[in-house]
């Protein structure tokens, strides 16, 4: 597990860092990203999930957002887009840790909610991690929520608030 997760891994927090890994193997990415926590964490059913989906960002909005930054990328590399299926690579391991989702977690606040009970620092834990995630100024997340339409500034106010 990445190094700046906190001590005590909530289950939540820790079902959603592992479904970020599964998230990347079943993609044929050899990096663990952050677009790939942030998949995992709107199919979490978490209450950051929810957070996300009110504007646009389920799980189906979330990859259709990453495959118009894809499109995007590619044309900007002068190479049209091709199906989807031929960009799946096979693996035979598991991916490793990319700098995007270290980064994500190295952001996340997840002290901010030291005094509160263990209950309401799980319940936090999901959302802190996507917060994390949608505070990046570089890179394929903020771009795909750029493409996306959706104020990142606000939707980080939105799972901010939640605590």
């Amino acid at each position: 597990m990445p190094e700046h997760l906190p001590d005590g891994l909530a289950p939540t927090l820790k079902s959603v860092v592992v479904g970020s890994i599964d998230e990347a193997a079943s993609r044929g990415a050899a990096k663990v990203e952050s677009e790939h926590l942030l998949l995992s964490i709107a199919a979490s059913g978490d209450i950051a999930a929810d957070s996300l989906a009110e504007v646009g960002l389920d799980y189906e909005g979330i990859e259709s957002a990453l495959r118009v930054e894809r499109e995007h990328a590619l044309r900007a590399a002068g190479i049209e887009p091709v199906a989807e299926q031929r960009l799946l690579a096979t693996r035979d391991s598991r991916p490793g840790w990319g700098a995007s989702i270290r980064d994500a977690l190295r952001r996340a606040n997840f002290r901010a909610h030291r005094g509160r009970s263990r209950d309401e620092r799980e319940r936090l834990a999901v959302a802190d991690a996507a917060v994390g995630a949608l505070r990046a100024d570089l890179g394929t997340v903020p771009r795909a929520i750029a493409y996306a339409g959706i104020d990142r500034t606000a939707l980080i106010a939105r799972l901010e608030a939640l605590g």
